[in-house]
């Protein structure tokens, strides 16, 4: 105490001019720290103060109302992710969205689950640093104790790849290339040990996959899998609408705002038409802000469009989102199968399928879109019809193939959800070239498992470019505490070439 007096009453009594420098070089010494900083999960109460002095000084001056340093559109778990990372870095926000609580969006209509198997090798890294968010949920939030926290259910997750469809066949290598070159833990289960812990399964292979109505539906095509790819790690979140809310609950700790049925209208641009400065809400009010996220999820798209509406600059980019209608069956556990104490969460390439236990004795089966499938892409997400079509009764058909005990019940019971979805099922973490106005799309979907990841990605990104980082030259890496390394955010690039991928959610 006694050295810090002794700091204090030299500061302030030193000449002005010194002054002035000696908080210059402060300044860039704790933008320096921030930006090289490799802490686990960082404290908040370590970066906020530095933040705020450091770079903060640019928000908007406007008569009446409050200003934040970032307006993020959208509170589902990806935008509050976004405000939860931001806080901690020391960044004002306000998270605005037209529902009236977090996650009632699209989060709460994700089967939310949290697998590793992917195609490209950095998509495994990022779900891999994920996954020990979701493992560690409580630490990466700070929760006080005896908080109500989702739960992840480590179930573990299986692939099952029919040695028959040469594209499954790339798929299945590729994973276990990626996997390996990761560090992700995996097994090779052969049919016998499948058919030992699952013995309800029916391991004949049907692929190609085919619809109901095609004749050849259920027509075996001579072969049995024989290989299943097991990764004891993964598993699925037990209540994504709650984990959308631990993380704006967490946010809202270290002083981030939310304000709810708050439809944004406009978005707010300089006199030059070249920055954003805020956006305006259906009531009229505006807030004024010097950065703007979009994290809208499925109404992304026409966030952005809105955002380029009037602006002096074109819109560069070479990958966009658009909504995809999809629909999720719930239905009743084989009888005696005990699902929810045997059933890893599997992806069935053979069927066409995912499927997973959830409590209560139900099965949760999605789709992993097929070729014989269409995608039903909206213009808007208005345009969704709510109702169970035929989609609901091909998914249900299909895993009756590969559980031949399940009994397809008499009226339909699931949803209709929507995904924001890229070409190459890549989201989009960037900036764009409108001034200080930044995507995060492309995620509802298969981004679930990331949420603890892509925050700090968010964050990382609008701190680099907001202090001059020029991030379509030269792009950030991120650091990865637990996968290790670094990872190169070039692959979320709104300007990329659309990766090769498994053309699918699977990714």
């Amino acid at each position: 105490p006694c050295a810090l007096r002794v700091r204090r009453f030299w500061f302030y009594h030193c000449p002005k001019p010194l002054q002035q420098s000696w908080r210059r070089l402060q300044r860039a010494m704790l933008c320096r720290a921030r930006l090289s900083s490799s802490r686990v999960w960082p404290a908040a109460a370590a970066s906020v103060g530095a933040a705020r002095t450091a770079q903060l000084q640019r928000r908007c001056a406007a008569a009446g109302g409050k200003s934040y340093d970032v307006v993020i559109i959208g509170a589902g778990l990806v935008g509050n992710a976004c405000a939860l990372e931001l806080r901690r870095k020391g960044f004002t926000t306000l998270n605005v969205d037209a529902n009236p609580s977090p996650g009632y969006g699209s989060t709460s209509s994700s089967s939310s689950l949290v697998r590793f198997a992917y195609s490209l090798e950095d998509s495994c890294r990022l779900a891999w640093e994920g996954g020990h968010g979701w493992a560690n949920w409580a630490d990466y939030l700070e929760a006080p104790h005896g908080s109500e926290l989702c739960s992840f259910r480590e179930v573990g997750s299986l692939n099952l790849i029919p040695d028959s469809d040469p594209r499954s066949s790339i798929f299945r290598d590729r994973i276990i290339e990626a996997s390996d070159a990761v560090g992700i833990p995996i097994e090779k289960w052969d049919a016998a040990e499948v058919r030992r812990r699952m013995p309800y399964l029916d391991l004949t292979s049907y692929s190609p996959v085919r619809r109901i109505c095609d004749d050849r539906f259920g027509e075996a095509n001579g072969h049995d899998i024989s290989l299943g790819i097991w990764y004891p790690n993964a598993g699925y979140v037990d209540d994504p609408q709650l984990a959308a809310r631990n993380l704006a609950e967490a946010a809202t700790r270290h002083g981030a705002d939310f304000r709810w049925k708050s439809q944004v209208t406009s978005i707010i641009k300089d006199a030059a038409g070249a920055s954003v400065q805020g956006v305006m809400l259906k009531d009229g009010s505006v807030v004024h802000s010097g950065i703007v996220i979009n994290a809208a999820g499925p109404h992304s798209s026409a966030v952005h469009k809105l955002a380029f509406d009037g602006s002096a600059v074109g819109d560069d980019s070479n990958i966009h989102s658009q909504p995809l209608r999809v629909e999720v069956a719930y239905i009743p556990e084989p009888p005696e199968a005990r699902i929810d104490e045997t059933m890893p969460v599997m992806f069935d390439t053979d069927i066409g399928c995912y499927y997973r236990p959830q409590k209560g004795g139900q099965m949760v089966i999605g789709s992993l879109e097929p070729e014989c499938d269409e995608l039903h892409f909206l213009n808007a997400p208005e345009e969704i019809n709510e109702g169970l079509t035929d989609e609901w009764t091909n998914l249900v058909h299909r895993v009756a193939l590969r559980i031949p005990s399940l009994r397809v019940p008499n009226s339909a019971t699931g949803l209709s959800a929507l995904y924001d979805n890229t070409p190459d099922w890549t989201p989009i973490y960037d900036r764009t070239s409108l001034g200080r106005f930044y995507s995060m799309r492309g995620t509802t979907g298969n981004q679930f498992k990331n949420a603890p990841v892509v925050g700090r990605i968010c964050a990382h990104l609008v701190e680099s470019c907001e202090n001059g980082h020029d991030h379509d030259s030269t792009p950030l890496e991120l650091p990865l505490h637990h996968a290790g390394g670094n990872l190169g955010l070039e692959i979320f690039s709104r300007m990329r070439k659309p990766a090769s991928t498994s053309g699918s959610v699977l990714g």
